[in-house]
């Protein structure tokens, strides 16, 4: 296991109380270490995989917040990336708390709960690894914590193309979520998340392990704000057909660990949610009717998009096809079972 640790600069704020006592004759790294166990407020964990270049952005953007550097940290949880994440993290100039845990490929909920283990903030903060942030994100996630003691703090994530400046996007009508508790952007007290228990392990794929555990945490009765004013920037390149193998591969994952949600929770919310229902299983065989897009000709066709730069049709038929994908891996999941 690897493990960053950058305490801030030497001109942070004087120690106080019980720290000063303590603090007596020991060294500068020492002090720090305990300013860093008795002072943290927010722990922002990030679970990663393959994401080096877009990770530096969201990392970037975490250090240059409005809030203090010394009252926050960044939990960094590489789960088994193979492009050298842990090198550039490392060369990093963190102004804030950076830590950087290491482990074999578990999938995001273990992730996440390696991440909470070594948590020293009273809040948690989540953010997905290609999810860039403003200035005053972690100040309006804190702010709604202290106006409301008992809360979970949920916010906006746009969609993005401009890699360059996305904090200068506006939210559309398609970034709308209900979500109860998305890990992409929000935020929760982290003695609400060990009432609630840790992150299933049973997810070990992507998909669903974040709104399972906001299941058990609205028994807990907590309400949810939504603070427009804390958006995360979720950069998205433009669709091209080379991306679709990838997508459907993605999305058929998703399909498997909706099942694994509905049998943890067989609701009737679930369901709906999860779409594992008749009607949606008739509607994707209705808009997939004959396969028309695995033909020669719907191929052609598919082709014939991406070369002419026809990327709102193209992401639109794609998103057919992705669609389909989910649903056979919902397929997939219930035959595994009966078969069980």
């Amino acid at each position: 296991m690897n493990r960053i640790l950058c305490p801030p600069s030497p001109q942070s704020s004087p120690l106080k109380g019980e720290e000063k006592r303590v603090s007596k004759n020991l060294p500068r790294h020492t002090i720090y270490a305990i300013r860093y166990t008795i002072m943290m407020e927010a722990s922002i964990i990030i679970p990663t995989y393959d994401r080096r270049d877009t990770l530096k952005r969201v990392l970037n953007s975490l250090f240059n917040q409005t809030y203090p550097k010394d009252a926050y940290e960044v939990i960094v949880i590489d789960d088994g990336s193979t492009d050298d994440t842990g090198a550039m993290i490392k060369k990093l100039n963190a102004p804030c708390f950076l830590r950087y845990l290491w482990q074999k490929k578990k999938g995001p909920a273990a992730a996440r709960n390696y991440g909470l283990s070594k948590a020293q903030g009273e809040v948690i903060i989540f953010i997905d690894s290609d999810i860039i942030v403003g200035p005053d994100f972690i100040e309006e996630h804190l702010s709604y914590h202290k106006e409301y003691d008992k809360v979970i703090v949920r916010a906006p994530v746009i969609r993005t193309q401009n890699r360059d400046n996305p904090v200068g996007e506006r939210m559309k009508l398609t970034d709308f979520s209900s979500a109860f508790f998305a890990t992409g952007n929000t935020s929760v007290k982290k003695s609400f998340l060990f009432q609630a228990g840790p992150f299933d392990e049973d997810f070990e794929e992507y998909g669903w392990e974040d709104l399972e555990m906001g299941v058990r945490l609205g028994r807990l009765g907590l309400p949810v704000k939504t603070n427009k004013r804390a958006p995360g920037y979720h950069y998205q390149k433009k669709l091209h057909l080379a991306d679709l193998r990838r997508l459907c591969t993605k999305e058929e994952t998703r399909g498997r660990t909706a099942v694994i949600f509905y049998r943890k929770h067989p609701t009737s919310a679930v369901k709906h949610m999860t779409q594992i229902n008749s009607f949606f299983f008739f509607l994707d065989w209705l808009l997939s009717v004959g396969n028309l897009m695995n033909t020669s000709w719907g191929k052609k066709f598919l082709i014939y998009l991406d070369k002419n730069n026809c990327h709102l049709l193209l992401s639109f038929f794609m998103k057919i096809i992705a669609q389909h994908s989910y649903i056979e891996g919902i397929r997939e999941a219930l035959k595994k079972n009966n078969k069980e």
